[in-house]
């Protein structure tokens, strides 16, 4: 059985990476010299995007944990849970597709 602890989302966008884990605790914020050139107010609208991406991510792995563990009712648990996801942000071909960690 998988601890939910261990599924994280990661995004990166502008200099800006952020992980998270389910339901969007954050874990990690790193900031790089591109990020710092546009000011305090695109880079703040930039982490919270960022971040909206990464809980997508965590949040879509997590009801996929509960599909393989529950069925077909995962997405129901999942939203009753407050881990509903909006599957655009979810969707990227290149990100990290190790999700766990442990």
């Amino acid at each position: 059985m998988i601890d939910f602890g261990e599924i994280v989302g990661k995004a990166t966008a502008d200099g800006v990476t952020v992980e998270v884990g389910v339901g969007g605790r954050l874990r990690t914020v790193k900031l790089d010299a591109h990020a710092m050139r546009n000011g305090a107010g695109y880079l703040a609208n930039t982490v919270v995007s960022v971040a909206a991406r990464a809980t997508a991510r965590a949040n879509q792995r997590a009801q996929q944990v509960y599909a393989q563990t529950l069925g077909q009712d995962a997405t129901k648990v999942g939203d009753a849970l407050g881990l509903g996801y909006d599957p655009e942000l979810a969707s990227d071909d290149d990100f990290d597709r190790d999700w766990t960690r442990g």
